[in-house]
């Protein structure tokens, strides 16, 4: 194990997550800071070195955005300030030898890589035999994403930012709804129904209410009450999974991850049932024989991106 130290970060849309390299698959000095209580980026990569007391030679990032030239434009939403991060001037100020910036997804799947059996749990088992080994990772938080994992390489993606697949008049209903609130000078994508802003507009369509005001326990005592936004979310969220994997031809498992899916198992507001009635299709025989060979897995790590920084 090298002596230098290292720094690893997981920025995601909400929070940033901090630790310090141990060795691979390990890592020590866990902290997790709230985006939107600091003014600046930079501010809280100096809280964390201030609260640990840790000195680093490197670092190593995963972020939700892809900087260019070292630089990120970070748009968010909920009323949350945006940053301009430069890792460029971060980097010199902390005097880091090394920087390396990965995208979240990427660095989740190289965590799925070395994830133990006890850190994710079956959802829907295969019905047959495997047919290949490529799995997929899906992440549903502040935003959508995904990447594959086919061997030893990773497959990095642009997310959700594709058009969304729509099957009944029921979600055509749903789309119109979510589009006539989207800003009119961006497509509307698979994003903006399998995330947490889609969940939270989708339970909007259903209840008739505004809910952007609460916090996220109290959002789902609110969804509790909306059974049929929890049907239409896991059903775009299957729709989205089965795309995805059929498109691929990667049938060696779904992986889910992400503080929405997170949230709604705490809270018991999963409906695998309706996945799995749009992830597995009524398809001619060869399709279907694909479909039911791919388990869906949910990941019981908490910090997958981080966990994959330790692996480079």
């Amino acid at each position: 194990m090298s002596q230098k130290q290292i720094l690893l970060c997981d920025m995601g849309g909400t929070h940033a997550r901090f630790a310090k390299l141990v060795q691979h698959g390990e890592y020590t000095d866990f902290k997790k800071y709230h985006l939107h209580d600091f003014p600046s980026f930079e501010d809280i990569v100096q809280q964390y070195v201030d609260e640990t007391q840790l000195s680093f030679q490197e670092a190593r990032f995963a972020v939700a955005r892809t900087p260019q030239n070292g630089v990120i434009s970070y748009k968010r939403f909920a009323g949350d300030p945006d940053y301009k991060i430069d890792f460029n001037n971060i980097k010199a100020q902390l005097k880091w030898n090394n920087l390396i910036i990965l995208n979240d997804l990427e660095a989740g799947a190289h965590g799925v890589r070395v994830l133990g059996a006890e850190q994710s749990q079956v959802l829907i088992p295969s019905k047959t035999e495997n047919i290949n080994d490529h799995r997929i990772l899906i992440s549903v938080g502040t935003g959508a994403g995904h990447a594959g994992i086919m061997n030893g390489t990773i497959l990095r993606t642009a997310g959700g930012h594709f058009f969304p697949i729509i099957v009944t008049e029921e979600h055509r209903k749903v789309e119109t709804f979510i589009g006539k609130q989207k800003d009119k000078d961006l497509a509307l994508i698979m994003e903006d129904f399998v995330s947490a802003r889609g969940l939270r507009m989708i339970t909007e369509y259903v209840s008739g209410q505004k809910n952007d005001h609460l916090s996220n326990s109290d959002f789902m005592e609110h969804l509790k009450e909306h059974p049929d936004a929890s049907r239409l979310f896991f059903e775009f969220l299957g729709i989205h999974a089965q795309n995805l994997v059929s498109i691929t031809g990667f049938y060696g498992g779904v992986y889910l991850t992400g503080g929405v899916i997170d949230y709604l198992i705490k809270y018991d507001l999963v409906d695998w049932d309706s996945f799995s009635l749009y992830f597995r299709p009524e398809m001619v025989d060869v399709v279907k024989k694909q479909l039911d060979s791919c388990p869906v897995h949910y990941v019981l790590h908490d910090e997958l991106p981080l966990l994959g920084l330790t692996t480079l």
